[in-house]
């Protein structure tokens, strides 16, 4: 069946969007150009459309069809917060790229679907290490840290959308990883929807990559994060393997630290957090190599390196995995205070 679930999503999206692409050269619903933007000419940008209307499609499918077989009668429950919250994400987004609402207006609908998951039992409940009991208990501290996890990442890989095929194939890999933690763990559901991502993602790939036909827009940026912080939650049951909080930040490094670094660009100038601007980490790897097929190949390089260290749970002890991953995690934050580091230093001295 999770084999069935990537397939079944991947068909949904790929045949979605070209009437998506129909519809909006029709309307005249093309995406704008900002300081931000590095694209030409008129692309729609409703692929989000697709995309959440595959996995959520498949989410309901997969639960009608196999309630019988799962193991727990109660885990089929868990997939209507999720669809509720991300139907409200993905609305919010839909109509953020049709009249561009305000930022603290889309915070505030963010922040009560995270509060919703949460209410439902989404949460990091520990963080394993390798010494004493083998895990922190987070305790009243699970809730805030949820949240802000939640927050985190919905908007992160809204921020690194802004490339052809880049948050797509981010998705792809995290959420395909996330599968395989859950495969090995014999989480029916949990895998299943995490493979209904990966298929989803997949299928609008295929007029994403460069040259991109077609952008996912902030209803599909802002969907694919809000999937990405709970796709971990649904692990927070089991202890046949970890799947917490550093192994998830470990597989979402990339959007994560290109995060941080916006935050302190635009706190260092003195702007508003949804200042646009051309440094995250496509911009500055595009000016070195001056192609976005090669900065492709590099991101998703990187993201797979950073899902093979994550993956290290199981094939590793737990000393020596929890040592790769955080080992992991510092190179690529001292990557990305170095690389803002010289952009900074380069533009004082020009």
């Amino acid at each position: 069946m999770p084999i069935i679930s990537i397939l079944l999503s991947c068909a949904f999206s790929a045949s979605m969007v070209p009437a998506i692409l129909h519809f909006a050269h029709m309307q005249g619903l093309y995406d704008s150009l900002n300081e931000r933007k590095i694209h030409n000419g008129n692309i729609p940008r409703l692929g989000g459309v697709g995309i959440a209307s595959a996995f959520l499609l498949t989410a309901i499918i997969i639960v009608l069809l196999q309630q019988s077989l799962l193991a727990d009668f109660s885990d089929q429950f868990i997939i209507w917060p999720i669809i509720v919250s991300g139907t409200a994400i993905f609305l919010l987004g839909l109509i953020d790229d049709l009249v561009d609402l305000k930022a603290r207006l889309k915070l505030l609908v963010q922040t009560l679907a995270a509060i919703f998951l949460i209410a439902f039992g989404f949460r990091f409940r520990v963080i394993m290490v390798p010494w004493g009991r083998g895990f922190i208990d987070l305790g009243f501290f699970s809730y805030p840290l949820t949240f802000l996890w939640i927050i985190g990442i919905t908007n992160a890989m809204n921020l690194i959308d802004g490339l052809d095929g880049l948050a797509g194939g981010i998705c792809f890999i995290a959420s395909s990883t996330f599968g395989i933690f859950f495969w090995v763990q014999d989480s029916l559901l949990s895998v299943e929807l995490c493979f209904a991502l990966s298929g989803a993602a997949a299928g609008f790939l295929i007029f994403n990559l460069p040259p991109a036909k077609i952008f996912m827009g902030d209803s599909g940026s802002l969907f694919l994060g809000f999937c990405l912080a709970f796709l971990p939650l649904l692990g927070q049951r089991g202890e046949k393997v970890e799947l917490g909080l550093i192994s998830a930040s470990t597989i979402l490094a990339l959007p994560i630290f290109d995060t941080f670094a916006a935050i302190y660009r635009r706190k260092r100038a003195k702007v508003s957090f949804f200042t646009a601007d051309k440094k995250h980490l496509h911009h500055i790897l595009l000016q070195k190599v001056k192609s976005t097929r090669k900065v492709l190949l590099i991101t998703y390089g990187m993201n797979l390196l950073l899902a093979m260290v994550a993956l290290s749970t199981l094939c590793l002890n737990r000393a020596q995995s929890f040592s790769l991953k955080i080992s992991a995690l510092a190179i690529v934050a001292g990557f990305f205070i170095w690389i803002n580091g010289k952009n900074i230093k380069s533009k004082h001295l020009g």
